[in-house]
């Protein structure tokens, strides 16, 4: 380094190359700082966004809530799944619709509520009870989920179009329900004793309670839907028709006789009963290819409008000393015998409740006619 020639030997410099102290390992550090150039400038760089930190909803993941959306999606039935704390989970496309509502105002209970105007209860507890939905009966059903689907399913079926599990329901509730309730309410009015006064008005309350409740369910009403009161002849062609098929098989001819009548007789059920009655004792003494006329009449008797009905055949006639004793509640009937009747009695009891009578007359010897006369209640 210095230009000393070294001598033989030697490839070290004394003066140069001699042995350096170790760092002294207790001295402080010194540390360089680099600074840029003053005409320099930094660049300014953009921290990366942030994302919120959002709570995934575990439960939403399970198995068990996937299975339970995807059946109320493959049913297309108008529901709403609701979490254990009570949260909307999933609103189906059905009940979006019904509802008529987009999905961000269906977020809470009380939405539903206030839409529904039906009240959520406890999730753990099964109810039904009905609601109308913009001018459309349903009836809504709670129906509370187990297992790993904690939580509640609420189900919303229309009842607009017939539905026959309802008819059924309607009819238990006014015959089951609304009967009992009202003669024991009214029992309970009649019967009021000093020591148990206040008792009874309490319990003849809670009923009124019960039955304005019931009262309000959709389809149900306070009272049996009446039913269409038919013609006279349309009663006569039903039961005609009601035989056909049997007379068809015998090889007899069945006829209806009625005259163009718009006259309505109220207890047309009971009417249809007795001809009936009438009906099946002609078909049984009716030879094959005989003849059986059905029919009615509309007259006047001692100035009181009556229906006259009759059922001819011309079968063998009923022997005259028993043509009184066939219409008694205890006559034997005999199949093998001479014609007499079976359950004739019956048309008997429907006539003289109807203010009429029921007789059988064979002027002709020709033929066998029964005669059913009652007065003309009309609707």
């Amino acid at each position: 380094m210095c230009g000393r020639e070294l001598p033989p030997g030697k490839i070290l410099c004394e003066n140069c190359d001699k042995p350096r102290k170790k760092a002294d390992q207790h001295a402080p550090a010194v540390r360089e700082t680099v600074r840029a150039p003053e005409t320099s400038q930094a660049l300014a760089l953009d921290r990366f966004p942030e994302a919120p930190v959002v709570q995934f909803p575990v439960e939403s993941a399970t198995p068990a809530i996937t299975s339970v959306v995807n059946l109320l999606v493959a049913a297309g039935t108008p529901s709403v799944f609701l979490g254990a704390d009570r949260s909307v989970k999933f609103v189906s496309d059905a009940a979006l619709k019904l509802f008529d509502k987009p999905q961000s105002e269906l977020t809470t209970v009380a939405a539903i509520e206030s839409i529904t105007g039906i009240h959520v209860g406890d999730l753990g507890a099964g109810t039904t009870s009905g609601a109308r939905i913009r001018n459309r009966n349903v009836i809504y059903t709670l129906v509370p989920m187990s297992g790993g689907a904690s939580g509640a399913v609420l189900v919303f079926r229309e009842t607009d179009a017939a539905d026959e599990g309802h008819a059924s329901f309607v009819s238990y509730v006014q015959q089951a329900v609304f009967e009992p309730l009202r003669a024991l309410r009214d029992a309970l009015k009649s019967a009021t004793p000093a020591r148990a006064g206040a008792l009874v008005n309490d319990a003849a309350r809670t009923i009124e309670q019960i039955l304005g409740s019931l009262e309000m369910a959709p389809g149900v009403g306070g009272a049996p839907a009446a039913k269409p009161v038919p013609r006279a002849i349309d009663v006569v062609r039903r039961i005609a028709d009601r035989f056909r098929p049997v007379a068809a098989i015998k090889g007899v001819e069945l006829q209806v006789d009625v005259q163009d009548l718009q006259e309505r007789f109220v207890d047309h059920e009971q009417l249809g009963d007795a001809l009936a009655v009438l009906m099946e004792n002609a078909l049984h003494y009716v030879p094959a290819s005989g003849m059986i006329v059905i029919g009615v009449r509309w007259m006047e008797h001692k100035g009181t409008p009556i229906f006259l009905f009759f059922v001819m055949d011309n079968g063998p006639l009923v022997p005259d000393e028993m043509k009184q004793t066939i219409f008694e509640p205890g006559f034997v009937w005999d199949p093998a015998g001479p014609r007499t009747g079976r359950a004739l009695f019956k048309a008997r009891e429907f006539a003289v409740s109807h203010g009429g009578s029921v007789w059988v007359d064979a002027k002709t010897g020709k033929a066998c006619t029964f005669f059913l006369r009652v007065r003309a209640e009309v609707s």
